[in-house]
């Protein structure tokens, strides 16, 4: 039978299961010594003295908000294509997105069009790791030094991933990092905030101690359809189903379900309940398993980015992503650009490979921010991307099979811009935040 390769895979360590039941057999999977012991491992593998589990990674940056106590209505700078979720826990805390246009050859914050965006109202930058390539964080890093910003960076997909040689994560006053089940540490959900501020990080933990623990019923049924995804996405579970089903539904149209896994966009006002519950001993206890094995896990992952960019070095219809010099790149993602994506998804299901072709969300298109509306032809031409598999439970031969499928798959399509062309998407960016500023102010 036809080996099939879905567009996820869920990272875990040999035995997760046995300590799970463990956990739950001697009454410490709610609470227990290993959250503390997660927290300081976290904490050093980053360099800094401060970690705080929480039960969402957009928990943990909805307590540095509070924490920092900002003044109502301060402005916060977002890249415009990031996850929906985290400026609207922004908006949540009372405090005001604007969007800044990105780069679409890195798909991160366009560091030229930041100053365009910040008032005399901003007290705070985001810089998203997006797909797992670091931002330019010594940009970052001087425009917010030289407009005394904050700098909070989302790491939620670049765990283990650098920039010059250090960390992400490390370089502002505070980060934050997901644990959700398609993370680079799966701990079947959660997250962390990381800080060396004391008085920052003290605040921190006092809201989130302050969350009631979950019940055990809440976490085995966490721990139950973490394992039951995991084992859809497997080649197995994978041919069984999604092959079938998605090969079917994509000759009526673009066939991609993957939306109506995703939470739905909306107001989080109120949050919901398993928002606010604290994390789980149980699920330390995995992370820490999960923390010795992200270097090695980051490091096949990169292994299958090398090996697509070097088979796809002589395919002119498709352009490799570029990675930043002095960046270390995890690969949430491995994202090329083609004429026609959801054509080639299409078409690559029924060969039995599964591509992404949206994962994060063009905010200021969202009626959700239709106030902050605005163009973004950056983060526009990012819908032109398609995710191949890149996740380190790939074999070679998995690797091959895609890289096999996508040449084959641009024969037939035309690269739609080339490396220059995207700049320059990127380059006719940013205007209206200055336009703006001039209205508001």
């Amino acid at each position: 039978m036809m080996r099939t390769i879905a567009r996820y895979g869920v990272r875990s360590v040999p035995g997760d299961e046995k300590e799970i039941i463990a956990a739950f057999r001697r009454g410490e999977a709610v609470q227990g010594p290993a959250i503390a012991e997660y927290e300081g491992r976290f904490s050093e593998y980053h360099g800094l003295d401060h970690a705080v589990t929480a039960s969402f990674g957009r928990m943990a940056f909805y307590y540095i908000l509070r924490a920092l106590d900002l003044p109502t209505g301060s402005e916060i700078i977002f890249p415009a294509l990031t996850f929906w979720v985290v400026p609207e826990v922004a908006r949540r805390a009372g405090l005001t997105p604007v969007f800044v246009d990105v780069n679409p050859a890195t798909f991160n914050i366009d560091p030229t069009r930041i100053e365009a965006g910040i008032s005399e109202r901003t007290k705070a930058i985001v810089p998203t790791h997006l797909y797992g390539q670091p931002c330019e964080m010594t940009e970052v890093m001087r425009i917010a030094e030289k407009h005394k910003l904050i700098v909070i960076e989302d790491c939620a997909q670049a765990a283990g991933a650098s920039y010059r040689g250090r960390t992400v994560g490390t370089f502002g006053n505070a980060s934050f990092f997901s644990f959700q089940l398609l993370k680079g540490i799966n701990t079947y959900g959660g997250g962390m905030a990381l800080t060396n501020e004391a008085a920052l990080a003290k605040r921190v933990r006092e809201q989130a101690l302050n969350e009631p623990l979950p019940t055990r019923g809440d976490l085995i049924q966490r721990f139950i359809a973490g394992l039951t995804v995991r084992a859809l996405v497997s080649p197995k579970g994978f041919t069984f189903w999604g092959v079938p089903i998605q090969a079917t539904a994509s000759r009526f149209g673009h066939y991609d379900f993957s939306k109506y896994l995703w939470e739905r966009i909306r107001p989080l006002d109120p949050f919901p309940r398993n928002y606010r519950q604290r994390y789980s001993n149980v699920q330390a206890i995995i992370g820490l398993r999960a923390l010795t094995k992200l270097d090695d896990f980051n490091v096949r992952t990169r292994q299958h980015a090398l090996r697509y960019t070097q088979g796809l070095a002589d395919c002119r219809a498709i352009q490799v992503p570029r990675v930043l010099p002095g960046a270390k790149h995890v690969y949430y993602q491995y994202c090329v650009y083609l004429s026609d994506p959801k054509s080639a998804s299409r078409l690559a299901i029924r060969r039995g490979v599964d591509f992404e072709t949206t994962h994060v969300d063009v905010c200021p298109a969202l009626p959700l921010f239709k106030e902050f509306s605005m163009q973004c032809p950056g983060a526009q031409a990012t819908e032109q991307a398609l995710q191949l598999p890149v996740y380190s439970r790939l074999r070679p031969a998995d690797v091959e099979r895609v890289l096999s499928v996508v040449r084959a798959l641009a024969n037939d399509q035309a690269l739609p811009r080339d490396q220059s062309a995207i700049q320059a998407t990127a380059t006719s960016a940013g205007g209206d935040h200055s336009e703006r500023h001039a209205r508001a102010n």
